[in-house]
């Protein structure tokens, strides 16, 4: 027998600061959205926190339990970027991949998304963005007039 869990109807808006980098939380009925400027600043702290609070890092198996809570409880919680998804987990999520990646087909990962939120892609996209102006700049130079 299992425990009767209650569907949740969730009603948020709440902005903090982790690490000094935004993050706010919305939430209408069965849809959570979390949006970190710093996604996988964001990711980090809560890993320390729930280490700290545990003693044992969090893996897989832990991934897999907070999408079934969030299914159960019939919640969907996407984790984005001001621009990307990164990850939708919960009610409603059916993916392959999450299982191979995450442990869980509760999980949606957004490949894209994962690879732009990290700290290394945004320093890419800065420097081809730095490079494409001054070539700009430089073409415009060379045209005669």
């Amino acid at each position: 027998m299992t425990a009767e869990v209650t569907r949740l109807d969730v009603t948020a808006d709440l902005s903090l600061v982790v690490d000094g980098a935004p993050v706010r939380v919305t939430a209408q009925g069965g849809d959570l959205d979390v949006v970190a400027d710093d996604v996988r600043g964001f990711v980090l702290a809560l890993r320390a926190a729930a280490t700290a609070r545990t003693g044992v890092r969090p893996g897989r198996a832990d991934v897999g339990g907070l999408a079934d809570a969030l299914a159960d409880a019939g919640l969907t919680a996407r984790l984005r970027s001001p621009a990307q998804d990164v990850v939708t987990v919960g009610a409603g999520v059916d993916s392959a991949l999450g299982g191979l990646l995450l442990g869980t087909r509760r999980a949606r990962p957004d490949a894209l998304g994962i690879v732009r939120a990290s700290g290394r892609a945004r320093a890419v996209e800065v420097a081809l963005a730095g490079t494409l102006v001054l070539v700009g700049v430089a073409s415009l130079r060379r045209r005669p007039r």
